[in-house]
């Protein structure tokens, strides 16, 4: 985004400040198809940030889910519940017994225990109506199920006939190297296949988080951003799937790598000073509102825009030199960035980090220290600003809550 609209916004509205464009997230979604196969699905993986549900519902074809809290507001954006895949580790029975009272059995549900399928099993049989699932394969983390109990399941699905199995689900971390995919990709390709010969099963689907990187800091090493450019990491993908054939249908699942471009987390500086040698920034925001993968302490530079209060330039720097970014947080862990290029700033002044649309607003220390939660900004797809949240105190949550 240009700087008039950062200063726009800074002049309109709070600080600290996420911005979440939807511009930006309608482009990026395009890019992503034009450099998959032509009918691989999309899933956007909700975790990586539920503010952008309800526009992205639009945009892809699914929405994972992996809470009864993220059911909760896939409900109140009204999204189908034919486009949602219920997820998570940890399936109750409530839980479950909630979500099918508004889907009523429409939309995917993943299997990654043999509890799940108990559970999965006895909603079935009280609203009678099959399920669709998608059995979930472990990397050998806590995620999904290993080999044998993946087979010994599916074998009771087909004899008990309450649910249809449209798939495999599988999904082993973020931030990968190429080469893990390919790998990951040549064992699906082989168990899929051993699947659909052993069981009978057409037309079998993949779901596939291929954790694909996202570059978020200026300093990264050569490597690091040549194995995380977009362009390249998506058609490489594009080649290794285009040699799968053990699955009728593939639906890739995106959150890092689908929402972080769209972001941004606007903090205000308020203060200026040395102690010794050393000079800091103080911002209006901190470590408990922002986050990236890889953060280490500040030692790594994000990418950080400066944008003036006022629009007016002068040619004569002031403050110039390297200068530690802080937040508001009575820590000393509160650095945002260490040792950083900065000149011709003041007080009054906004820091826009760049490439926080995912994670950033939900992975943060949020309740520490009683600060208020941000508001919360979307540039919708016409470039109007709607407020999502407002400026939220969270001291009632740090503190004894009254009865009712």
């Amino acid at each position: 985004m240009q700087q008039d609209m950062f200063r726009s916004i800074a002049s309109d509205y709070e600080t600290p400040t996420y911005v979440f464009d939807m511009r930006a997230l309608a482009q990026r979604v395009d890019f992503i198809r034009k450099l998959l196969p032509k009918e691989t699905k999309l899933c956007f993986a909700m975790k990586a940030n539920p503010f952008m549900a309800g526009v992205l519902a639009d945009m892809v074809d699914r929405l994972e889910v992996c809470s009864p809290g993220e059911y909760e507001i896939c409900i109140r954006e009204q999204i189908d519940p034919e486009k949602i895949v219920v997820s998570g580790v940890n399936k109750t029975l409530a839980s479950m017994e909630r979500i099918l009272s508004y889907s009523h059995g429409a939309g995917i549900y993943t299997i990654e225990s043999e509890l799940h399928y108990q559970i999965l099993k006895q909603c079935a049989g009280r609203i009678n109506k099959r399920l669709q699932v998608l059995l979930r394969l472990s990397s050998g983390n806590q995620f999904g199920m290993d080999e044998p109990t993946l087979e010994r399941v599916l074998a009771s699905i087909q004899t008990d006939n309450i649910a249809d199995i449209i798939g495999i689900h599988y999904y082993a971390g973020t931030q990968k190297k190429m080469s893990k995919l390919e790998n990951e990709l040549q064992q699906l390709e082989i168990f899929g296949a051993k699947l659909k010969e052993k069981y009978h099963i057409s037309d079998m689907e993949l779901e596939y988080g291929p954790g694909l990187m996202v570059s978020y800091f200026e300093d990264a090493s050569p490597s690091e951003l040549t194995a995380s450019d977009a362009k390249k990491q998506l058609e490489t993908l594009n080649n290794l799937l285009s040699d799968m054939h053990a699955y009728g249908n593939i639906s890739i699942e995106l959150g890092r790598f689908l929402t972080s471009d769209c972001g941004y987390y606007m903090t205000q500086i308020m203060d200026i000073k040395h102690t010794g040698k050393a000079g800091f920034i103080i911002v209006d925001g901190g470590i408990h509102q922002i986050n990236y993968f890889g953060q280490m302490m500040g030692m790594k530079k994000p990418y950080i825009q400066l944008v003036k209060a006022n629009s007016h330039e002068t040619d004569i720097p002031e403050n110039a030199g390297k200068w530690t970014i802080c937040g508001s947080l009575c820590t000393v862990n509160d650095v945002l960035v260490r040792q950083i290029e900065l000149d011709s700033f003041e007080t009054g002044d906004f820091l826009v980090f760049e490439r926080c649309g995912a994670y950033a607003v939900t992975e943060g220390m949020a309740l520490f220290l009683s600060r208020e939660l941000p508001q919360v900004l979307l540039i919708d797809l016409d470039g109007n600003i709607r407020i999502l949240r407002k400026k939220t105190e969270i001291n009632i949550l740090n503190s004894k809550m009254e009865e009712n």
